[in-house]
Parts: C-alpha cells; structure tokens; sequence
C-alpha cells in the first residue's frame, strides 16, 4: 500500500472506519446506536464523530441513517485491516504471541508501523492469505473462495462444518478467543452440529471427539461452510 493513503486521519477516525468495514464485510446494518455500543461511547460522541466523517468525506448516510463508507473512507479502512492482519501474523507466527492477544496488540502497532515496515513483514509471512482468524487479509488472496461461509448459529442439526474464520466482533473479545482456543476451535477445525437449540440459545457439538456446548452469541461469531 502506498504510504500517505490514510491521509491525517486520527485513531479515532480510523477506529469508527475498521468498524463500519467489518460490519459492512458481515452484512450488518451500520447506524449510530450500533457505533456506540461496539465502540464504548456515548451516542453523542458517536453523533459528532459522523458528522466530522461525513464532512471529510469519510462516509455517507441515507436518509434512514444508515452508514456506509465512500471509496476514500474504504481505501483507508482497507490499508487499516491489511496492516492489523499482516501484524497478527506476525506477532502469532514469529514471535508467538497468544492468538487472543494478538488482535489488541496488532490494533496499538496498526497506527504505528509504516507502510514500508508492513510490506516487509508481509513479504518476510511469505504473503499470508488470511490472519490467525481466518478472516482475508487484503490484497493477498490468491482466487476467490467458491464454498458458502455462514456464522454457526445458522447451521442445520446434524451438519459437518470446518471452521473458516472468527467474526471481528470476536477479535475484540478476548475471552471469546481464549473460549475457542481452549477448545481447539480454530479455523480449519472440523466440528459436527449435533444439536442447535434457538430456544434455549445453545448449541452442542462434537469436535476433537468430545462434546461440548457454545452459546448462540458465540456460535454467532464463528463462520463455517460445510464439508
């Protein structure tokens, strides 16, 4: 990516940007009430942030007041993700850092290493498609994916799955990663729905050969597609 591309956009700014493109790469509506309770603020924080994006032309709302980004508050966002998953890499990859903690990590260094330091480190990953997540690092893969992916809470009693990737709102969750991890529910795990109960917001599964129970919010954040 070529330095300069964010512009002198604040932490801030780049924060509310990476929000609305994973909402948006998920399929979620994006309105302010949301902004505020994913990012912690007030609604009034949230309302003066937005008109300043909409003044820098950042993002565009309709008259529903729905948000969605311009090609300029896109590119920005997209350069912000391709760093934070090129730096998971390597904060997991080489210097071991804990999956769960790497998202954290990687959202403090986004804002600090440069463009130059980053292709680097994405040269020196051997041009990694995906972060330890799952999730697709931009401009490093290689074809498209052809197999349907879709969150665990929508799959059908009895299905065999293989986990692909970790929602972003599960990034920012520790314990939601630290949940996972410790039951070996990563991307590529290959898991069997053996009972999906909306009633009583569960679902059970048998991975690894045991059984075990997640939470729909939970099942929620994890994408699969079936084998």
């Amino acid at each position: 990516m070529a330095a300069g591309t964010r512009g002198a956009t604040t932490p801030t700014t780049e924060e509310y940007l990476e929000v609305i493109y994973m909402m948006a790469a998920e399929g979620k509506i994006v309105k302010g009430a949301r902004l505020a309770e994913i990012i912690g603020v007030s609604r009034p924080t949230v309302t003066a942030t937005l008109r300043r994006m909409t003044r820098d032309g950042l993002i565009k709302q309709d008259a529903k007041k729905q948000i969605a980004l311009t090609k300029k508050g896109y590119a920005i966002a997209d350069t912000l993700q391709r760093r934070h998953r090129i730096i998971e890499c390597w904060l997991t990859g080489t210097l071991g850092l804990d999956w769960a903690k790497s998202d954290a990590e990687a959202h403090r260094l986004e804002h600090v290493f440069s463009d130059e330091v980053v292709d680097r480190l994405n040269e020196l990953l051997g041009f990694p498609e995906t972060c330890p997540h799952g999730n697709p690092i931009p401009g490093n893969r290689r074809g498209s994916p052809t197999a349907a992916v879709f969150p665990l809470s929508q799959a059908r009693n009895g299905a065999t799955l293989r986990v692909t990737r970790i929602s972003e709102y599960a990034e920012n969750t520790v314990e939601i990663l630290h949940h996972l991890g410790a039951r070996g529910l990563k991307p590529g795990a290959e898991i069997t729905v053996v009972d999906l109960s909306p009633l009583n917001e569960s679902v059970t599964l048998r991975a690894h050969g045991k059984h075990f129970s997640l939470s729909l919010k939970i099942a929620n954040a994890l994408w699969v597609t079936e084998i």
